[in-house]
């Protein structure tokens, strides 16, 4: 599973090329599309109002509610250190069936967190 945390989905905004292949490409399988976490849409909707506007439109994207479960989760890593807006990236990357990997422009964030952060580099 492709997993675009808020960077990602920050650096989709601003025109990434591969994020913008992944976002666009309408796919049957839901399972088979970049996948978006709720929590990941609000820190960037916070750092850039309207990304959640402009974002929702994309037909090549999945967005993963966070449950009772995934908050409890999200919860404890922050607890233990981890900054607020990856944590739902975190859960949906372990959470899931297979393994998914993050997307991401600040993959020193996701260290000591057993989670395959993939650089998309600097926007």
């Amino acid at each position: 599973m492709i997993i675009l945390d808020h960077t990602a989905v920050l650096a989709l905004c601003r025109g990434h090329r591969l994020l913008s292949g992944l976002a666009v490409v309408e796919v049957d399988e839901p399972h088979q599309r970049a996948h978006v976490p709720a929590l990941c849409l609000v820190a960037a909707s916070l750092e850039r109002p309207g990304v959640a506007a402009h974002i929702g439109a994309l037909p090549g994207l999945e967005f993963l509610p966070l449950d009772f479960s995934g908050a409890a989760a999200v919860e404890q890593a922050v607890a233990t250190g981890l900054d607020w807006t990856y944590g739902h990236a975190v859960y949906a990357a372990a959470a899931g069936a297979t393994e998914g990997q993050v997307l991401t422009a600040t993959p020193e964030a996701y260290d000591g967190t057993g989670v395959w952060a993939v650089d998309i580099g600097k926007p």
